[in-house]
């Protein structure tokens, strides 16, 4: 208990070494958040467009391809708004960030099985066996790729741009894996890229929540501003 206890501070001076947002930023978050993770007709057609791109760039084995699909991929906004949901106990917002991110997960599933089905017989890519092979290191990068998308969310003037990145790095290359390889008849890298994918999206939401948390977005004195929002 005393150990937990001692634990408990320690996190808590280690937030309050981190910069905090005032009522404007705060504000302004919650905004920028609440936004993206509302799907629609232009994150379908984005996810469209990034899992097409991340499927030709896994057969053609392109990194740069697969670049241009995580440029493009709109999965930042409902996990990051997962995560927020988390930190604040909002379950309206919890449901609603999910049930988006299933969305963009289903539409890019769909997008590499049509992908896999006018491409039969390919040899596996690097890129390929890559995902079908997860290691603890893929780990790491879901759970950088959360905080630094929180992180440079909640901090006004860092470049937004590049969390988005970051968050599809980690999400849309191993989901388009997974239909491409059910179709090709590979069901062993179609299950172990499946459960990176599963771990790199709870990975990304937790380190999100995390990142919020530091920020002190939770706290009980910004509580006012907080539901005022939700």
């Amino acid at each position: 208990m005393r150990e937990s206890k001692g634990q408990l501070r320690w996190f808590e001076r280690l937030s309050y070494s981190f910069p905090e947002l005032d009522r404007k930023d705060r504000k302004a978050l919650f905004e920028k958040v609440e936004a993206g993770a509302d799907g629609g007709i232009d994150y379908v057609v984005m996810m469209v467009l990034s899992s097409g791109l991340a499927s030709l760039g896994l057969l053609e084995d392109s990194p740069a391809v697969i670049i241009g699909a995580m440029l493009v991929a709109p999965l930042m906004g409902p996990l990051i708004g997962a995560g927020l949901a988390l930190t604040v106990g909002n379950l309206v917002l919890y449901r609603k960030s999910i049930g988006v991110a299933i969305l963009g997960i289903t539409t890019g599933f769909l997008v590499s099985i049509v992908m896999g089905l006018l491409n039969p017989g390919f040899e596996p890519s690097l890129e390929i066996e890559a995902r079908g092979n997860p290691d603890v290191l893929d780990l790491g990068v879901a759970v950088i790729s959360g905080f630094v998308a929180a992180y440079a969310l909640g901090r006004p003037g860092l470049a937004n741009s590049l969390a988005g990145v970051a968050i599809a790095a980690a999400l849309v290359p191993p989901l388009c894996v997974v239909g491409i390889s059910l179709t090709n008849g590979q069901p062993v890298v179609a299950i172990n890229s499946a459960i990176l994918l599963l771990t790199n999206l709870v990975a990304i939401i937790l380190s999100a929540a995390l990142a919020f948390r530091l920020l002190r977005i939770g706290d009980d004195k910004n509580a006012q501003v907080t539901y005022a929002w939700v």
